[in-house]
């Protein structure tokens, strides 16, 4: 049951990121409909991760080729919602609150190098509520880093003022280690695209954080310390 209603959670955030990046309107009565063919989509290919399955890929109208990012979204929704479920926590509902805003975000940063940082919001004064901040040498340390890194982006071009944002967030509702260790994945990961794809390119590096803050925080989850 946690699982289906993850999934579902993650297919209403795959279609609010599309909506915006389109600037469709976000609320309609009418169902979405094929990129391809326009034809509006029946009941049953709405359903997560099985439309597309039942599908076989394809659209049922235009045999148009259908692009799996919302259902490996709505996978991954499903599964951390389901590993919530199991022993739930304030803590870990807020943890799962944090990587539904890092998958929209990091979708939108994807489709269009934007996030939006009143999203954010929720999850940052909820983290500083529940686990209030130690003011101690790491916690001084991400703050310093939050600070270079704010500067770098605003005199340069080298990273986005969004990046920061979702280092903020970060930031309130994981531990200092946490939060470094996968900023440094996430680098790591991210450099080896660029050298990969040989291009000047700017990729987005928000969907890089979301996944390395996964990876780092269920790791941690289950007694395994990556940093």
């Amino acid at each position: 049951m946690t699982f289906m209603i993850g999934s579902m959670l993650g297919s209403f955030i795959t279609c609010m990121a599309e909506r915006l990046c389109l600037n469709l309107p976000l609320w309609s009565l009418s169902r979405s409909a094929c990129p391809t063919c326009h034809h509006q989509l029946r009941w049953w290919q709405l359903i997560p991760i099985l439309g597309i399955l039942i599908q076989r890929g394809r659209c049922w109208d235009c045999h148009a080729v259908i692009n799996w990012r919302s259902t490996l979204i709505e996978l991954v929704a499903g599964v951390l919602t389901m590993a919530v479920g199991i022993n739930p926590s304030p803590n870990l509902l807020l943890l799962l609150f944090c990587y539904i805003i890092l998958l929209f975000n990091s979708l939108t940063d994807y489709l269009t190098l934007n996030i939006y940082p009143a999203t954010i919001i929720g999850p940052l004064l909820l983290g500083w509520w529940l686990q209030p901040p130690t003011w101690d040498g790491p916690f001084y340390l991400v703050i310093g880093l939050i600070i270079i890194l704010y500067l770098i982006a605003k005199f340069t071009n080298r990273l986005g003022s969004g990046d920061i944002d979702i280092l903020l967030m970060l930031s309130a509702v994981a531990s200092p280690a946490l939060v470094i260790g996968s900023l440094t994945l996430a680098a790591i990961a991210a450099l080896v695209i660029l050298i990969l794809r040989r291009k000047r390119a700017p990729i987005p590096f928000v969907p890089f954080m979301t996944w390395s803050f996964i990876l780092c925080t269920q790791l941690n989850q289950t007694g395994i310390s990556v940093f």
